[in-house]
């Protein structure tokens, strides 16, 4: 059998994970069919910055993304500016796809690197490793097996022993997120501005922010808000958003979940990553950054042990604690955001009095690089 180690999933975590791997000085299988066109796009604050030069890659991506110099919080309701936030470390939005392809160039340039258009359809431990089956009922022996297939994937429901059914009921929540990408061509000089905005209102917030040429858009509400004449009704008296009440926008809804990160990481030689270990909701937009986290430290925890279970081990127990502390900030921030009544009221008022200072002190753990990922390439 030979020592290349294996990953599940084509997504931004799976390409992540690879690149980690091939880093690290090991041979990397990919399995999953090729990604389709990733849309959207994410914010990268600078602990995801900082993992991605630990992965040598920050200037790549850092050429296709746009740089972000404020966060500026709103209110819904009459559009007052409630707080200003200065972003003086890196952090900039970047699209899903150009993200994904600095991760394909990647490794596509090594000759560690082997790919398989199938899915994982069983594993098993053996005693030297994992045996795998691809869902072209190919056999496949490696080393170890990195699961960042996502949270319906295989990988979490085999590691955690809960059923598909079971995760997703476990992770069901009231809200969802409605998303749109629009040209900033057709939209108001208003979106072009490189800022992150957050408007608050009654139960409902909405995230912009430009992306190159576009706008990434994000309406989060409860599910009985989100009818047909939901435009109308959330973004009629905004003036700066009413464009946004236009029928012809076309919006994607996704169920939003309840973070995770209660689950085992590990069995043997068979590791998690990405959403697959840890459900991160996007309410401070660190699912990309955790993911990226997971990547730089699996690298490193290969390079420090030759064997993959030692390295998966100390991987998980490191990254299991780290997330767990960034899912429940991302939990407690929701809950802030979709206050409502009353409750909202005072939220308003006291990001209207000291918001500032309150969001730096909020975000500094959160933004913070991780002290055990070394720097390799600034």
């Amino acid at each position: 059998m030979g020592q290349d180690i294996a990953i599940s999933g084509t997504g931004v975590a799976g390409l992540a994970a690879a690149t980690a791997v091939i880093a690290a000085d090991r041979d990397c299988v990919l399995f999953g069919p090729p990604a389709q066109k990733m849309r959207g796009g994410v914010q990268l604050a600078p602990n995801g910055w900082a993992a991605l030069s630990v992965l040598g890659l920050a200037q790549d991506v850092l050429s296709r993304a746009t740089r972000l110099h404020e966060i500026t919080v709103r209110s819904l309701t009459n559009s007052a500016t409630l707080a200003r936030l200065p972003l003086k470390d890196v952090y900039a939005s970047v699209a899903r796809a150009d993200l994904a392809t600095v991760f394909e160039q990647k490794i596509v340039q090594t000759d560690r690197f082997r790919r398989h258009n199938t899915t994982v359809e069983q594993v098993s431990q053996t005693e030297d490793g994992v045996a795998i089956i691809g869902k072209d009922t190919g056999l496949h022996h490696v080393a170890g097996l990195v699961a960042a297939d996502g949270v319906a994937g295989f990988g979490r429901a085999f590691i955690s022993g809960q059923s598909e059914t079971a995760i997703r009921a476990s992770l069901a929540t009231d809200k969802v997120a409605l998303r749109s990408t629009i040209n900033l061509s057709d939209l108001p000089n208003f979106f072009s501005q490189a800022i992150s905005n957050l408007w608050l209102g009654d139960g409902v917030h909405i995230v912009h922010y430009p992306i190159a040429d576009s706008a990434n858009i994000v309406a989060t509400m409860p599910k009985t808000l989100a009818h047909s004449e939901w435009q109308d009704w959330l973004f009629r008296h905004n003036t700066p958003l009413q464009f946004l009440a236009d029928p012809a926008i076309k919006w994607a809804s996704t169920p939003l979940p309840r973070s995770s990160t209660g689950i085992c990481w590990r069995h043997g030689t068979m590791v998690l990553a990405g959403d697959a270990a840890h459900v991160m909701p996007p309410h401070l937009a660190q699912g990309a950054g955790q993911s990226l986290q997971d990547a730089a430290c699996l690298m490193q925890s290969l390079t420090q042990y030759a064997d993959v279970s030692s390295a998966f081990a100390a991987y998980a127990r490191h990254r299991s604690g780290a997330v767990a502390k960034i899912a429940q900030k991302a939990d407690i921030s929701g809950k802030i955001m979709a206050s409502s009544g009353l409750a909202g009221k005072l939220r308003n008022a006291a990001l209207d009095l000291g918001g500032n200072h309150l969001m730096q002190e909020w975000l500094a753990e959160v933004w913070a690089a991780d002290p055990g990922l070394r720097s390799q390439n600034t």
